[in-house]
């Protein structure tokens, strides 16, 4: 039986021979032939071609995202009975557009169903650049989502990004006003590596127990554990603050955090049992991770596509493969097994919107451009 640490270090040589090409194109149909379809209010003869993708078969790119974190979801409880996964950037996932007219949307039952959280980014600052409000329009979607989500009984979370006490103030207000848990950070999330300076201590601080995402009323994202220093120095700063919920990059470095470390970071400093998940990108590959294997590229194994646009080291991944589905999940050697047994309480699911690139989103580069921070920061 491997060990933990084994279980998020090593992918068997065997992953390599289940990465596959993707089926041939199908013939292309034209308006009056039999069978002729529209996808997503386009004549598919019309529409443009993926960005990153080779001619294939018809795939609903997102109904492929949906049945990907509904798998994820199944086999972590079939692992650990409680354990909980939450959903970062789910708008298009919790609901389902007419293919005749978008504009015709219904939930995504089955979908919500399957997870237990979701996590919205800048609802109320943080819009393409930190302390940059969204515009009225685009707020008040992402605010009918969130409405939307709660009415399903899902505890939302949002992740908010601003810099002055004024404004991380009002934040923290609306969010309570709407009924959502949110975190007011200074810096994009890539570079979230210590502890929000403002406010001193955390917002809706309580002494209580956290037992569950109901219990949450604020939450600490950290997305780079080695900028703290040591595991064993990371693991003691973070316990010395009251968040209900703690989210980290599960790596310090190349090395995977220790059992010890994470069984540390589950309890606040005033001693309250507090629930830890691990963030996990589930829709790119990157050629600093564990699971990367000598000789993968773009294009080998099949199922890695184009690098991610200004990150050279990332890649997009065609996650509906098995190929790539099986370095996620459903094996001793997958990325999740390892994270369940390394104790974490849940994970936090990342890359949702990664199914514009195979789409063909015109904006793709300005898509996945990360988080600006403003010129007088």
């Amino acid at each position: 039986m491997p060990t933990a640490k084994t279980a998020l270090k090593s992918i068997p040589v065997l992953l390599m021979a289940l990465a596959f090409a993707g089926p041939l194109p199908a013939q292309q149909l034209q308006p009056g032939d039999p069978g002729y379809v529209r996808v997503q209010g386009t004549d598919p003869a019309l529409a443009p071609p993926p960005i990153i993708a080779p001619a294939r078969e018809l795939i609903d790119y997102r109904e492929e995202m949906r049945t990907f974190i509904q798998k994820i979801s199944t086999y972590a409880r079939q692992q650990k009975r409680n354990f909980i996964v939450a959903v970062r950037d789910p708008e298009e996932l919790i609901i389902k557009r007419n293919l005749q007219d978008e504009n015709i949307v219904s939930p995504a039952r089955t979908f919500m169903r399957s997870v237990d959280a979701l996590m919205y980014d800048n609802v109320f600052m943080g819009y393409k650049a930190v302390d940059q409000a969204p515009p009225a329009e685009i707020q008040q979607q992402i605010l009918s989502s969130i409405d939307r989500a709660k009415r399903s009984g899902l505890p939302v979370l949002t992740m908010e990004f601003a810099t002055k006490p004024a404004d991380i103030d009002r934040v923290y207000r609306s969010a309570n006003q709407r009924g959502v848990v949110a975190a007011v950070v200074s810096r994009p999330t890539s570079d979230l590596t210590d502890v929000p300076a403002y406010p001193r201590r955390p917002n809706d601080e309580n002494p209580n127990n956290i037992l569950s995402m109901e219990d949450v009323q604020n939450f600490l994202y950290l997305s780079d554990p080695a900028a703290m220093g040591r595991q064993d120095q990371f693991a003691l700063k973070v316990h010395d603050t009251n968040f209900d919920l703690v989210i980290v990059d599960p790596f310090s470095g190349r090395d995977p955090l220790s059992k010890q470390a994470v069984e540390t970071l589950k309890y606040k400093k005033l001693g309250a049992r507090r629930l830890v998940f691990a963030r996990m990108d589930i829709s790119s590959a990157a050629s600093y991770r564990y699971y990367w294997q000598p000789g993968w590229a773009e294009g080998s194994p099949g199922f890695i596509s184009a690098p991610f646009p200004g990150d050279p080291d990332r890649y997009f991944v065609e996650y509906w493969s098995p190929g790539w589905q099986q370095v996620i999940f459903g094996n001793e050697n997958s990325f999740l097994y390892g994270l369940i047994r390394q104790g974490y309480d849940g994970v936090l699911l990342e890359g949702m919107r990664s199914y514009l690139a195979f789409e063909g989103n015109v904006e793709v580069e300005q898509e996945f451009a990360p988080l600006a921070l403003k010129p007088d920061n």
